[in-house]
């Protein structure tokens, strides 16, 4: 009896363990299921097409591997991210595990520029930029060789991507508080310009440049279209040309520099003066009583302005002053376009009248 019931117990411990073993055992390969399925498990919705050929595989755990469909072979190791295919070139950016940027071919897949870079940008005609050696930016050639060198820039504010044979690198000038663009050509491997503002026309490739001589027009090139710079210069939008102002006079010129309009205003007003007060009563206070000036106007030039006869249009002062208004029928007083806010006096013939 004694040795049936050891039996018994002895079975029924080795029942028990071998149960809690397949329990933890199917504990065990569902952690497992779970934690492969979660490393090495394909995230299919975030799948990414370079070529017609050449596909970016995403996985639940962030990661990302190159698949050439052709060869039906993985291209690339576990990467943290690929860029997109580049409009004007075959090589785009990766990032290893270890956030270090290299280079491959959309293509085919394979890496042609191993990840040795902090930061980098997809190729463009045959150059990409890179970071280097601390946040120095250059550009490299498909050969992985530096063909500019040392270029100021703002790291991680743009793309710097070259387009019909130029790229634009900005940078934020201390001195004088504003940003400054720095053209650099991918057939003179140089820099070809600089200025503090490049605006892009509608028409023919044209752009309005500024730098500290004054406005000047360019070409698509970046050449200088007109012999001199300009006070201001701005688009002549639904024509062909451009407003430009010298000496505080507008005109419109077309891209070849032929004056088109030898005298432009950009507006009007009218002039008043007080003649007068009105009669206070207990409830209100005096009002002024104004006149309205017959002779004289107001015109505008950008955001200055003259004096012009109302009948004849005959200009009596360049608008070279920041605002104009009358102080009785026989003097003015014009804001000078100054940093200080002076005012200066003038007569209805727009001689300047000089304190003692």
């Amino acid at each position: 009896m004694k040795k049936n019931l050891k039996d018994v117990v002895n079975t029924t411990w080795k029942v028990g363990v071998s149960l809690i073993g397949v329990l933890v055992l199917i504990l065990l390969v569902r952690i497992g299921s779970r934690w492969c399925h979660y490393y090495m498990g394909r995230a299919e919705w975030r799948d990414k097409t370079l070529s017609a050929n050449v596909v970016v595989r995403a996985y639940n755990n962030g990661k990302v591997r190159v698949y050439n469909k052709s060869t039906k072979q993985y291209t690339t190791p576990k990467l943290k991210w690929v860029s997109g295919t580049p409009k004007r070139d075959s090589l785009t950016v990766f990032c290893d595990r270890n956030s270090y940027r290299g280079f491959l071919n959309v293509n085919t897949g394979e890496i042609e520029i191993p990840a040795q870079y902090g930061k980098a940008w997809v190729f463009s005609e045959g150059l990409a930029a890179v970071e280097y050696d601390k946040k120095k930016l250059g550009f490299i050639n498909h050969d992985n060789e530096m063909v500019i060198e040392d270029v100021p820039h703002e790291s991680g504010y743009f793309d710097y991507v070259f387009k019909d044979g130029f790229c634009t690198v900005m940078i934020w000038d201390d001195k004088t508080d504003e940003r400054i663009y720095s053209v650099y050509s991918s057939k003179t491997l140089g820099k070809v310009g600089e200025y503090g503002s490049i605006n892009h026309l509608d028409k023919g490739g044209y752009m309005i440049a500024r730098n500290g001589e004054g406005y000047w027009l360019l070409d698509s090139a970046y050449n200088k279209v007109f012999k001199m710079p300009y006070e201001y210069m701005e688009e002549a939008y639904d024509m062909d040309g451009v407003f430009v102002t010298h000496n505080w006079v507008k005109q419109y010129l077309d891209f070849d520099g032929t004056v088109l309009e030898p005298f432009v205003i950009d507006g009007y007003e009218r002039l008043r003066y007080v003649t007068g007060l009105t009669e206070a009563s207990s409830e209100y206070s005096q009002d002024e009583i104004y006149e309205f000036e017959q002779e004289l106007m107001a015109y505008r030039v950008n955001s200055s302005y003259g004096l012009m006869n109302a009948h004849t249009g005959k200009i009596i002062t360049l608008a070279k002053y920041g605002d104009i208004y009358m102080i009785s029928k026989e003097l003015l007083s014009a804001d000078l376009n100054d940093s200080n806010n002076e005012c200066i006096l003038l007569d209805r013939k727009g001689n300047e009248i000089l304190s003692e």
